[in-house]
């Protein structure tokens, strides 16, 4: 098959067209399987899944052969009925999209994922548990307020709601409008394959996509129902005051006069089923929605209120969200409510995408980007020379960081693409096509010498943990020269990688020096 050439509108080549419509079966194919069935259907995350897909049996040139008809259709597309709506390959170039050149990408140096800080781990910690035990007391709280104990907008509603606002916020991944813009009814649930799928509706605004649903673990669902709960009396309130606004303009006949009762009545009716209200206190005591202003003295106080000296933001709970998400996938840390909402390992995340057509696809489009974005970090960090290796691949490292590469950055970047990181809780995996198998996971010791194994300073501790087991173990007196021979073997090698990272061991134990003895 000839290579494709690049296409623009002056130069159109018939034969090149019918080549990549030849070669195009694959993929359309791929995307019927998954209900897309336009040009305009299309989104990032269908694309970066199946190259994802074509990576472990088709070279870089495959690739760009399988994916050229869709390329030509965002060129060709004031000649499409249904064209694609955004330039398919994010902000790079097609071809280093398949991984045929070294240009910049998307996640270049000054062109991150976003400025918006992610949450420390230990705000993040903190919050979340100073919600939880406010959400906890929900139904105290609301019963108080129903039996006239407590006003509806004293400041036990009012740290009830903020804590719902970070909850909801921090589970879902969605922005601050979409959180402020949840009725009434927004949440639900279905059973796919025996599965629970937990649902909030809002609209999605930033990009005009309008009525959206977002994945959420079951604990979002009871935030939601607390926060229509919570919402009752002012929004029995509010209907009412529409009624004698209602009343009020039918019965004043200049236009100019009736003005501003006419805004106050849209803004009214616009906010009659919204979860997230309160009062303005002024002249008209008015009970209105909360604001993307308010929404950020809500964070502040938050924060303030559990004790942490961090600006907490609405935004930064999108972030945060789609960056823990990669970090639990990856092996890092894990929330509970990851694992309700992901159902870690059981399910992909294009499964997740295609659970619902629904979906706002931008969020996962963040998380492809935040995957990326820590990638490129590892990498960067490996080729430090600072930085101790250990493993077979990460001894391959250390004795490339000798040989000077012109453009590292870029080398990096481009690296990052083309190649899959995986944890195993012990190191990293970087195993592309075939490895152990995932043997490697329970079996750590055979990461010590494997070529697809790295692993890093953040990882020093397990090993030294793994080292003091087997330790223990050699200790035990029924267990069987065979045992104690596997025994032997794997403190000498995770002896072998705590030694790579220079950290000390107690040389003055006989049974260390034999076993270091047999193993060199």
């Amino acid at each position: 098959m000839s290579q494709l050439k690049p296409i623009g509108l002056h130069e159109t080549r018939g034969d090149s067209i019918f080549v990549a419509a030849i070669s195009a079966g694959p993929i359309l194919r791929w995307l019927a399987k998954h209900g897309v069935g336009t040009f305009a259907d299309i989104k990032p995350l269908h694309l970066a899944t199946y190259r994802q897909l074509c990576k472990k049996e088709i070279r870089p040139r495959g690739i760009k052969s399988r994916l050229e008809i869709v390329d030509l259709a965002w060129v060709f597309r004031d000649r499409l009925r249904m064209p694609p709506t955004q330039y398919p390959w994010g902000e790079m170039p097609f071809a280093f999209y398949c991984g045929l050149m070294g240009h910049e990408a998307r996640s270049a140096p000054g062109q991150g994922v976003g400025k918006t800080p992610v949450i420390p781990q230990e705000v993040q910690s903190a919050v979340f548990l100073h919600c939880e035990g406010i959400f906890a007391q929900a139904d105290s709280l609301l019963n108080q307020r129903d039996a006239g104990a407590l006003g509806p907008s004293t400041e036990p509603m009012r740290d009830l709601r903020d804590a719902c606002l970070y909850l909801l916020s921090i589970t879902s991944g969605m922005r601050n409008d979409e959180v402020i813009g949840v009725e009434v009814g927004a949440g639900r649930r279905e059973q796919i394959d025996g599965i629970e799928y937990c649902w909030v509706t809002s609209i999605e605004h930033k990009t005009g996509k309008g009525r959206v649903e977002y994945l959420v673990p079951p604990m979002t669902l009871k935030v939601v129902e607390v926060l229509e709960r919570y919402s009752q009396p002012l929004r029995i309130a509010l209907l009412q005051e529409i009624r004698e606004l209602e009343v009020a303009i039918a019965g004043i006949k200049d236009v100019a006069d009736r003005r501003d009762l006419v805004k106050r009545l849209f803004q009214a009716r616009n906010d009659s089923q919204r979860v997230f209200l309160g009062i303005i206190y002024g002249k008209y005591n008015q009970i209105t929605a909360l604001s993307g202003v308010a929404s950020r003295v809500a964070m502040l106080r938050l924060a303030a209120t559990a004790g942490q000296d961090w600006k907490l933001s609405p935004h930064q709970c999108r972030r945060t969200y789609a960056r823990t998400f990669v970090e639990s996938r990856m092996g890092r840390q894990g929330l509970v409510f990851l694992k309700w909402q992901f159902k870690h390992s059981s399910i992909s995340m294009s499964q997740l995408y295609a659970a619902n057509p629904a979906q706002d696809p931008a969020l996962y489009e963040d998380i492809l980007a935040e995957y990326f974005d820590i990638k490129r970090g590892l990498l960067e960090g490996w080729s430090n020379s600072d930085q101790r290796l250990s493993g077979g691949a990460g001894r391959k490292i250390i004795e490339m960081r000798a040989t000077a590469v012109p453009g590292r950055e870029r080398l990096v970047t481009n690296t990052a693409m083309q190649i899959n990181i995986r944890a195993t809780g012990h190191g990293w995996c970087i195993a592309q096509d075939t490895g152990c198998g995932g043997a490697g996971l329970y079996e750590s010791t055979r990461c010590v010498d494997c070529k697809n194994a790295i692993i890093d300073e953040e990882h020093v501790d397990v090993w030294q943990g793994i080292y003091a087991q087997h330790l223990e173990m050699l200790e035990l007196d029924d267990l069987g020269p065979v045992t104690n021979a596997r025994i032997r073997r794997d403190l000498a090698l995770s002896t072998k990688v705590i030694s790579d990272f220079g950290v000390p061991l107690d040389r003055g134990s006989s049974t260390i020096r034999t076993i270091e003895g047999n193993h060199s």
